[in-house]
């Protein structure tokens, strides 16, 4: 999988949308993926440190 662009500062000559996804509902899927494994990220840490703070005390 190469550089599609022979000029490399100019987007005229792109014939089409390089994300396979674009015009669909992909990347509000995936933005949501992203979200909900922020969310649970946080919420393993949150109970990790508040364990650890209450064995703290």
């Amino acid at each position: 999988m190469g550089f599609p662009y022979d000029n490399g500062g100019t987007w005229t000559d792109v014939s089409g949308p390089i994300f396979m996804g674009a015009g669909t509902g992909a990347p509000g899927t995936y933005a949501v993926i992203g979200i909900v494994i922020c969310i649970v990220a946080l919420a393993i840490g949150q109970v990790a440190e508040s364990a650890k703070y209450s064995k703290h005390k």
